[in-house]
């Protein structure tokens, strides 16, 4: 008998009551017989430089699939015993459920339990009835005043049969004379230590020992036995892949903070935040439309700051290649002695001690931390094509040229339409004023609030002049019944303004083509399409205007145009 099983009883009576109730499946998981170390050489390396061309692997969505197909194999899957008895615990649940048990006390749920719980697989009469004495006060004062030793000595003896070995042994002065000096040993910090490095073989030989120390010898010990021949008892196989995985979850847990490669990656994110924050507070005021030398310098600036960016996305690449290979190869070494140990188990026909079935939800679990883990270095990988996004797409704002925005704008004599149907020049237009819009949802006109004018006399402005509709020349060449004829408009812009098209295109006036669906007011405030006639250099002006309205346009000479 293992006698230090037994003084940590008292801890596993408590934990024992825990899951005695039906609702919690006493019978885990089958562990699906599958090896996960092959898994980790399927990962795609990730890449080792950035590149516009480079592409996501397939393999890694697919191999992601796979392990979730797996973890679904281990979550579902059954040994014959365990489906019976499963489908016990469920049915006994059931029952409660329908006798009301989620509002009963906890005393009327032992109570229940104790007269209707005992077919259920794992029930224990004796727990049971220990479990309902522990809701008595008077009783938990008794036990309150024990001593560890005490505690474990009751415990094991109320647990014990009536008339077995066991309630013999534990009554037995020499053996509750080792398991006193036991305790006290495991309340020695090193001394627990050091036992918890100790194999299971070196903690039977050193209770043996302290038994014989005590009096507890062979002779005494078949004395105690009597004539009943206890049952042989089947091997215990599944210790090792236990302690292994133990091992394993020990050190997962340590680096629950980050490993090597989030590490390096948080480095890179801080760094880049750091950047951004700079930049932020040495903010730029915007340049005006037309002041290129004032846009050069905002441009020059801000690239200053993408170029920087640039470089730790290039400098910390190498770095989160090597922390993916360094992490990859520790994770593959942690788990390789528990693949093993759990490989050499074959569910079904060796686990044959009924402590060892309740600890293959331990197994299970195990293995669901493997397969987790080849997943995290799944998304690690990908987390290269990410990077490799963000840099490319930094790359090509870097490379565009420097390209001076010019003013768009309209001469002052230019007439903007009113909602009320009066036009008046955009020099006396002020911000506030309402002026005529369009709602590209509804297709219609809408008044729409001026936010900002902006004047531009800095330097000679070019313009260009737009003819929008037929000419009277043209006017007998329509032929469109009931129309009449709607005299052309002469549109004067700079030639880099937007004219916005039917189908919500918004097109320099100096690219406009014939083709182009141009809106134009009818009767009615009503919009109709029309196109561009012709186009002509109309020389140049001091001073320009623009509006920005709510709605991002507004009519000039009948015509709608963009609000840049």
């Amino acid at each position: 008998m293992k006698i230090h099983r037994l003084a940590s009883l008292l801890m596993f009576l408590l934990a024992a009551l825990l899951v005695v109730l039906p609702f919690a499946v006493a019978f885990a998981q089958k562990p699906v017989k599958t090896d996960v170390l092959p898994y980790f050489d399927r990962i795609p390396a990730p890449p080792t430089a950035f590149s516009p061309a480079l592409k996501r692997p397939a393999a890694l969505a697919e191999l992601d699939k796979q392990l979730n197909q797996l973890l679904a194999g281990i979550s579902t899957g059954r040994t014959a015993e365990q489906t019976r008895d499963e489908q016990a615990h469920l049915n006994t649940a059931r029952q409660a459920q329908a006798a009301g048990m989620d509002k009963m006390t906890d005393q009327q749920k032992m109570a229940y339990m104790q007269q209707h719980g005992a077919g259920t697989p794992g029930y224990n009469a004796q727990a049971m009835q220990l479990a309902q004495q522990m809701q008595d006060p008077a009783f938990q004062a008794k036990l309150a005043k024990m001593s560890d030793a005490e505690k474990a000595q009751f415990m094991q003896a109320q647990m014990a049969p009536a008339g077995s070995t066991q309630q013999r042994m534990v009554s037995d002065p020499s053996f509750q004379a080792a398991q006193a000096d036991f305790m006290q040993q495991m309340k020695n910090p090193a001394f627990r230590a050091a036992w918890d490095k100790k194999s299971e073989a070196e903690q039977d030989a050193y209770m043996q020992q302290l038994m014989r120390k005590h009096g507890m010898d062979e002779s005494k010990m078949k004395a105690i036995g009597g004539t009943q021949r206890p049952a042989k008892l089947a091997p215990l196989v599944a210790t090792p892949a236990l302690e292994a995985n133990s091992k394993m979850m020990e050190a997962f847990n340590a680096e629950m903070s980050g490993n090597a490669f989030t590490r390096v990656q948080q480095q890179l994110q801080t760094e880049l935040e750091a950047v951004k924050q700079e930049q932020q507070a040495k903010h730029q005021p915007e340049a005006r439309e037309g002041d290129c030398a004032g846009q050069r310098k905002n441009f020059d600036f801000y690239r200053q700051f993408t170029k920087r960016r640039l470089d730790l996305y290039t400098k910390y690449l190498p770095q989160l290649g090597t922390a993916w290979a360094t992490q990859k190869a520790l994770v593959k070494n942690r788990v390789t002695p528990y693949q093993t140990e759990l490989a050499k188990i074959h569910y079904g026909d060796d686990i044959q001690r009924p402590e060892e079935k309740n600890f293959m939800s331990a197994l299970a679990s195990g293995q669901q931390v493997m397969v987790g883990q080849v997943q995290q270095l799944v998304g690690y990988s990908s987390a290269f094509y990410d990077l490799n996004k963000e840099y490319t797409d930094l790359k090509a704002a870097y490379d565009q040229p420097f390209k001076c925005e010019e003013a768009v704008c309209f001469p002052a004599y230019a007439r903007v339409a009113l909602p009320e149907g009066r036009e008046i020049h955009i020099s006396k237009v002020r911000p506030g004023d309402v002026v005529l819009g369009y709602d590209a949802l509804t297709g219609k006109t809408v008044p729409t609030r001026v936010l900002r004018l902006d004047i531009h006399d800095e330097q000679k402005y070019p313009l260009v002049q737009l003819t929008i509709g037929a000419q009277q020349v043209y006017a007998d060449l329509d032929s469109t019944p009931g129309r009449p004829y709607k005299p052309a408009t002469e549109l004067t812009v700079t030639p880099n303004h937007p004219i916005v098209t039917a189908e919500g295109q918004q097109l320099r006036a100096d690219e406009l083509r014939p083709s182009d669906n141009v809106l134009q007011l009818g009767s009615a405030a009503a919009v109709e399409t029309t196109h561009l006639t012709d186009r002509q250099d109309a020389g140049a002006v001091p001073i320009v205007y623009n509006l920005r309205t709510e709605t991002g346009n507004y009519f000039v000479g009948g015509v709608l145009v963009g609000s840049k």
